[in-house]
């Protein structure tokens, strides 16, 4: 037997292993790996951080959200899921275009440098928008059956340099989640309501399997809200109406069928007239606009796992990305170098991304080791244009970058993983003949190198313990943005450094069974971080576009992040539970964000706690969800220039979720799922840090689904 074929009857026996403990829970519910039965949250198989293994067994902060987490959030964007990934965040707002992440303390939703500090994957392709003041991922989670946080620059080195926060890699639906075995053609209907904004969700998924080896997947969602209500019975603007929809063709072909070719055309689209200009922050101030934002995502790639073959095992893909938000009939206003004041005139910003990668897993092993050493290339090309407006606040140019990584995971007597890694990426910004214009004498284009490498190790004590650790380096070049914004006249990226982050991370996990009842199981892991950031990059809070001051992005020296991540859980034949907490600080050591010496964008203390109960006998589910979060004090001080916006000291609060689920195993309601949940059952008066408006008061939420098959 080869040495992948070894690999995937050790992750079965494990999954299975795993379900043996949990074999009165699996009883009451079909439980896999994918579908979130009895396997709890820290069991999942993780895909994203190289040779796949279970979370708890992973030496990086990574959480798995699968499909029944996104059904039983019954989210409105994708942010709405991350409440119970610790050291992860949403900044900005609630509005469905003005939602960013924030990830260990990284990110604000207000700088366009943000987004580059993340890498955001669908289906393997980057998605980056960086618009002033709109959010940086524009999409449904109904497209959606998985969810990957990994937390940490460690994932720099299959992804792409520059991920000092993190990575998020989503996964869409496929036709074989919807087809049982000996299913040719499948339609699932869902219908969902929420009462606080009264929106409405309409989703049909049909999926058809022609042959053993085809099968094609097509889904549409249409998606409407208006505007909410907060604790207190504030109205907040963030009516909206989306449509979304996704087809999703796969072939299989070779020996066993283990060839994979996938086609896919992912399209999200709002048209939304006279909604807020600046969708991060309800501010009237920044005027109105009609705007229509579409997003689509094409994807082809190819898998050949060879079992037969160690030195094969290769991924390659294809994609284009094209993101285009057209914006007329603003009402925003702003002080031109005309006499008096001037409004903004019609634009289109677009940005079209081309993507290739290609990477290969070689195997070998000896009596008591195993080795996968895994290498690739990797080509992005960023066309990012203005039209019908020129600004330089919105930069028009090329970023193209070509990288090239390794990482070899090697594992000793099954107790000692060491993985080392690196990537090296080339990257030209080249400006469009608009933004040299702007700049006196002219300007060329700006190339650099990012370089990541890594090492990280994980040692098995014995059957419950593990204890682990790495190191992690990462360089995060400027983007378009930071290099180009020519309001202020200077010299483009004049004396503007790369950052460059080291991270530290050390943890241990632990797991066992039979804890309280026979069958039951238990998981718990501990991450402790330290992320020194040279040479941060920030907006110039003593430029603007009225006032220049100097260039509108400066170095503003080291930032210091660190902190620690808590993960549990625990599931039996009737309770569950999990629970999660992130204790994060972060130091400006130039005190040249804050005038208290603290990072300002670093989130408070937060802790959240899930506590569920099966009713096997009648397919019933109740669960109950606490989050708690501390006061944010420490930034607290006259923040320096223009920058007290969104970094402003925020109160602590408490939250009670409570949810219901009845999924019916007997003939009469086949394939019927019923959810129903009340979000902040006491209308709670609450912000989050780093958003600009209150969230939502008590919501109940409700969706029903349908499957037919034949």
């Amino acid at each position: 037997m080869s040495l992948s074929k070894k690999r995937n009857v050790a992750l079965m026996a494990s999954a299975a292993t795993i379900l043996c403990f949990n074999c009165g829970a699996a009883s009451a519910q079909d439980a896999t790996a994918d579908d979130g039965g009895a396997i709890t949250i820290l069991q999942r198989i993780v895909k994203g951080a190289g040779v796949d293994k279970v979370a708890v067994d992973t030496p990086q902060a990574v959480t798995v959200v699968n499909q029944k987490d996104l059904d039983d959030a019954q989210p409105t964007t994708v942010g709405d899921v991350f409440k119970q990934v610790p050291g992860a965040n949403t900044s900005g707002s609630q509005r469905v275009l003005g939602e960013s992440f924030v990830i260990r303390g990284i990110g604000s939703g207000e700088d366009q440098g943000d987004e580059g500090r993340f890498i955001i994957s669908v289906d393997g392709v980057d998605k980056n928008y960086q618009q002033y003041r709109l959010g940086g991922l524009f999409t449904d989670p109904e497209l959606y059956k998985r969810v990957e946080v990994l937390r940490g620059p460690a994932s720099s080195t299959l992804y792409g340099s520059g991920a000092l926060a993190g990575t998020v890699l989503f996964t869409t639906k496929d036709a074989s989640d919807f087809l049982d075995d000996g299913e040719t053609f499948a339609a699932r209907l869902k219908g969902g309501y929420q009462t606080n904004s009264e929106e409405t969700l309409g989703s049909s998924i049909f999926a058809w399997r022609p042959s053993e080896n085809a099968e094609l997947l097509i889904a549409g969602n249409r998606r409407q809200g208006f505007d909410y209500q907060s604790g207190n019975g504030s109205e907040i603007d963030a009516d909206f109406l989306s449509l979304s929809g996704l087809v999703k063709s796969t072939f299989r072909f070779g020996d066993n069928n283990e060839q994979v070719v996938r086609a896919s055309f992912q399209r999200w689209l709002t048209d939304a007239e006279n909604q807020q200009y600046a969708q991060t922050v309800n501010s009237s101030g920044f005027g109105r606009v009609d705007r229509n934002v579409k997003d689509d995502t094409y994807l082809l790639s190819y898998e050949n796992p060879a079992s037969d073959n160690d030195w094969l095992d290769l991924k390659a893909q294809i994609s284009y990305s094209d993101t285009l938000n057209e914006e007329r009939n603003a009402t925003v206003f702003f002080f031109g170098p005309g006499p008096g004041i001037q409004f903004f005139p019609d634009a289109d910003f677009r940005y079209k991304t081309l993507q290739a990668k290609v990477e290969n897993t070689v195997q070998s092993e000896g009596d008591n080791w195993e080795n996968f050493f895994t290498f690739g290339l990797q080509y992005t090309h960023l066309d990012r244009s203005l039209a019908l407006r020129d600004t330089g606040a919105q930069p028009e140019g090329v970023d193209e970058k070509i990288g090239a990584f390794v990482q070899n995971e090697f594992v000793y007597n099954d107790s000692l993983t060491i993985t080392p890694g690196l990537r090296i990426d080339y990257r030209t910004l080249t400006p469009d003949d608009s933004v040299q214009s702007g700049f006196a004498g002219g300007v060329t284009a700006l190339d650099d190198i990012g370089i990541s490498p890594k090492v990280s190790a994980l040692y098995k004590l014995n059957e419950n313990w593990n204890v682990f650790g790495s190191y992690a380096h990462t360089e995060r070049l400027p983007t378009l943005d930071e290099a180009f914004d020519y309001r202020t006249g200077a010299v483009p990226g004049d004396g503007l450094e790369k950052e460059r982050s080291d991270n530290f991370e050390l943890g241990f996990s632990y797991q066992t069974q039979d804890v309280i009842s026979s069958g039951d199981a238990v998981q718990f892991k501990a991450t402790a971080f330290h992320n020194n950031i040279q040479d941060y990059i920030f907006r110039n809070p003593f430029t603007s576009a009225t006032a220049p001051m100097g260039q509108a992005f400066v170095n503003i020296g080291d930032v210091r992040l660190y902190g620690l991540e808590l993960e549990m859980a625990y599931e039996s034949d009737t309770w569950f539970a999990k629970a999660g907490a992130a204790l994060i600080r972060g130091e400006d050591k130039g005190n040249n964000i804050s005038d208290s010496g603290n990072l300002n964008t670093v989130p408070p203390d937060e802790l959240f706690v899930t506590l569920g109960y099966k009713v096997p006998s009648h397919d019933l589910t109740f669960s109950a969800t606490g989050r708690f979060v501390a006061d944010q004090d420490d930034v607290f001080g006259v923040p320096v220039g223009n920058l007290s916006e969104s970094r402003r000291p925020s109160d602590g609060f408490a939250t009670l979720d409570l949810a219901f689920d009845w999924k019916p195993s007997g003939e009469r309601f086949q394939d019927l799922e019923l959810r129903a949940s009340v979000e902040n059952v006491f209308d709670t008066q609450y912000q989050e840090f780093l958003a600009n408006d209150p969230a939502r008061g008590r919501t109940f939420k409700l969706s029903l689904i349908k499957k037919f098959s034949m």
